[in-house]
């Protein structure tokens, strides 16, 4: 790895907007990621949500193939935006499950100067080779679905 490639760092893709529990595609909590973190990188927090604190993780991977929903993922250190929704339900199911969930709008898609955003099966997606981690998607997004992983917006 190159010193202008940063290492992967895991990310859930679950915000944890959904106290109602009905959101069927987001974290459980079931802890399985903690359990086999090297580091302890990750916790389960208040809103009972896998947590990675970038600080400590050293993308190895082991809590992307322990996760049982698939929504832990390993991303690229020099892409900032991702998506932090697995939501796959349209519009209005994915609003009442979430108060922040990605509703398949098309928004990011439309303001994505690089076509690196996407949405399929009503979820939208950055393919991290395309991202200029220009901001758009994450400016745009009215759910606030799309994060910062930079902290830089």
């Amino acid at each position: 790895m190159s010193r202008f490639s940063p290492a992967p760092l895991a990310f859930v893709a679950c915000n944890g907007g959904c106290h109602n529990a009905s959101c069927t595609y987001g974290c459980i909590g079931c802890g399985g990621c903690v359990s086999v973190c090297p580091t302890g990188a990750i916790t389960i927090n208040e809103d009972g949500v896998a947590q990675v604190d970038r600080s400590g993780c050293v993308g190895c991977g082991a809590c992307v193939e322990a996760c049982p929903q698939g929504i832990i993922h390993l991303w690229e250190g020099s892409v900032r935006a991702a998506v932090r929704c697995s939501n796959q339900e349209a519009g209005k199911a994915a609003r009442e499950a979430c108060q922040m969930s990605c509703i398949g709008c098309g928004i990011c898609e439309k303001n994505c100067p690089s076509g690196a955003a996407k949405v399929t099966h009503n979820l939208g997606a950055i393919d991290q080779s395309l991202c200029l981690s220009c901001g758009m998607c994450i400016v745009k997004c009215p759910r606030h679905a799309i994060v910062d992983l930079g902290n830089i917006f």
